[in-house]
C-alpha cells in the first residue's frame, strides 16, 4: 500500500512538473510586457520631439513666406520705379528732340537773318553810294556846302540827319538781333545740356534700380531654394512621424498580442491545476478504495520559442553590412543568381508590419516589428518584386510576404536584408541607423 501510494505521489510530482515547466513565468511576462510599453514609450517621446520639429519647420516656412511676401512688394515697388523712370527718359528724349529741332530751327532763323543782315549791309553801301556820288564821291559835307539858301541848308540838313538816324537804326537793329540770337542760342543750349544730364541721371537711375531688381530676385531665389528645402525636411519628418506613429501602432498590436497569449496561457495554466486537483482527488479516492488510480493527464506541449530568426530568402550573399562604396551598408544582399521564376522572400520572425509601400531608394520595401527574447526589434525587406502583406497585417514566421526583386535603387535583382536591435532608426534620430546589427549574427548564408 506504501509502495502504491509513493508511485502515485512520484507520478502527481512529475505531472505537475511537467505542467509547471509549459506554463509562463508570470513575473517575466509582467517584465517583457512592461518592455514593450518602455519601447513604446520611447517611440511616443521621439514622436513628440518630431512633433515639435514639424512646427518648428512649419513657423520657418511661414517666415520664410513672410519674407517672400516683402521681397515680392519691394521688387513691385522697384519694377513701378523702373517703369515711371523709363517713362521720365521717354519723356526726356522727346524733350531733347525737340530742343535739337530748336536749334535747327533757330540756326534756321541764324541764316535768315544773316542774309538780312548781309541785304541791310548792302541797303547801307548802296545808300552810301547814291549820297556821296553826284557824278563823283559826294559826302553829307559837300551836301551840306550845296545848300542855296538857309531854308535848303535846314532841309539838308534834316535830310541828312534822317539818312544818318536811319543808318544808325538799322545798325542798332543789327546788333540787337545779332545780341537775341546769341542769347537765344546759349539759352538752348544750356536747355539741351541740362537735358542730356537729366537724361544720364535717368539712366544711371535706371541701372541702379535693375540692379536692386536683380538682387532682390537673388533673395528671392535663395528664398525660394530655402523654402523648397524646408518643405523638404517637413515631408520628410511627417514621413518620420507616420513611420514612427506606425511603429507606435505596431508595437500596441504585439502588447495586445503578448497580452492576448498571456491570458490563452494563463487560462491553460488555470485548466491544468483544475485538472491537477481532479486528478489528485481521484488518486486519493481511488488510494482510499483501493483501486487502480486514473491515467496522469498529459503536459500540453511546450512554447515555441519565437526568439530565432530564419533566413528571409535563399541565395548566395552578394553584399555583407558595413562600408561599401564609401558610405555605410546597414544590411546584406541576397542575389537571384540568374534563377529563373519569382524567389520567394519570408517573414524572417513573427510580427506585425509597420510598413509596406513603394519608395524611392528601397523599392519595394516591407518593415516588421517583432517582440523577441523581450525586446523589440525590426527587419526590412527592401527591393521586392511584389508584395503580399500591408500595414499592421500581422505575420507569422515563415510567412510568404513577397517576392525577391529590382526596384527602387538597385543595380540587380537581389534581397536587401536589414535587422534593428530596437525600431527602424530613420536619418533624423538616433544617429541615422545607429541601431543597425549585422544580419549575420541572427541568419546565415
Amino acid at each position: 500500500m506504501k509502495r502504491k501510494l509513493l508511485m502515485v505521489g512520484v507520478g502527481i510530482s512529475i505531472g505537475i512538473g511537467n505542467l509547471l515547466t509549459a506554463m509562463p513565468n508570470t513575473a517575466l511576462a509582467i517584465q517583457k510586457n512592461e518592455q514593450l510599453e518602455s519601447e513604446k514609450k520611447e517611440v511616443q517621446e521621439k514622436k513628440s520631439e518630431l512633433e515639435s520639429e514639424i512646427t518648428q519647420k512649419e513657423e520657418k516656412i511661414g517666415e520664410i513666406k513672410q519674407q517672400k511676401v516683402g521681397v515680392e512688394q519691394e521688387i513691385k515697388r522697384l519694377d513701378l520705379a523702373v517703369s515711371e523712370t523709363r517713362s521720365k527718359i521717354d519723356g526726356t528724349k522727346a524733350q531733347i528732340q525737340e530742343t535739337k529741332e530748336e536749334i535747327e530751327r533757330l540756326e534756321a532763323e541764324m541764316k535768315v537773318l544773316e542774309e538780312r543782315i548781309q541785304k541791310r549791309d548792302e541797303l547801307i553801301k548802296e545808300r552810301m553810294r547814291s549820297l556821296q556820288q553826284s557824278g563823283g564821291v559826294v559826302s553829307y559835307v559837300d551836301v551840306l556846302l550845296g545848300a542855296k539858301s538857309f531854308n535848303d541848308f535846314i532841309n539838308r540838313i534834316s535830310a541828312v540827319s534822317t539818312f544818318v538816324q536811319a543808318d544808325r537804326e538799322i545798325m542798332n537793329e543789327h546788333e540787337a538781333d545779332i545780341k537775341q540770337l546769341e542769347e537765344n542760342k546759349a539759352e538752348v543750349k544750356t536747355l539741351l545740356a541740362q537735358q542730356e544730364d537729366q537724361l544720364k541721371e535717368l539712366d544711371r537711375l535706371e541701372v541702379q534700380l535693375q540692379g536692386q531688381i536683380q538682387e532682390q530676385n537673388k533673395v528671392m531665389a535663395q528664398l525660394e531654394v530655402e523654402e523648397q528645402k524646408m518643405h523638404e525636411e517637413l515631408h520628410a519628418l511627417e514621413d518620420v512621424g507616420e513611420l514612427l506613429a506606425a511603429q507606435e501602432k505596431a508595437i500596441q498590436m504585439e502588447i495586445n498580442a503578448w497580452n492576448q497569449r498571456q491570458k490563452e496561457l494563463e487560462e491553460q495554466r488555470r485548466k491544468a491545476e483544475e485538472e491537477r486537483k481532479r486528478v489528485e482527488e481521484e488518486r486519493k479516492k481511488a488510494e482510499a478504495e483501493g483501486k487502480t488510480p486514473p491515467p496522469l493527464p498529459e503536459a500540453p506541449p511546450p512554447v515555441v520559442n519565437n526568439g530565432a530568426f530564419m533566413n528571409p530568402t535563399t541565395g548566395r550573399l552578394t553584399s555583407g553590412f558595413g562600408m561599401r562604396w564609401g558610405r555605410m551598408h546597414f544590411g546584406i544582399d541576397i542575389g537571384k543568381g540568374g534563377r529563373v521564376g519569382n524567389v520567394p522572400i519570408y517573414a524572417a520572425a513573427s510580427g506585425t508590419v509597420t510598413r509596406s509601400r513603394l519608395e524611392s531608394s528601397y523599392g519595394n520595401v516591407i518593415m516588421i516589428t517583432h517582440y523577441i527574447n523581450g525586446r523589440q526589434m525590426t527587419t526590412v525587406y527592401a527591393h521586392l518584386d511584389q508584395r503580399f502583406v500591408g500595414q499592421y497585417d500581422r505575420v507569422e514566421q515563415g510567412q510568404l510576404i513577397g517576392y525577391m526583386g529590382n526596384t527602387g535603387d538597385s543595380t540587380g535583382p537581389h534581397l536587401h536584408f536589414e535587422i534593428y536591435d530596437g525600431p527602424y532608426s530613420p536619418t533624423q534620430y538616433s544617429g541615422g541607423h545607429s541601431n543597425a546589427v549585422n544580419p549575420l549574427q541572427y541568419v546565415s548564408f
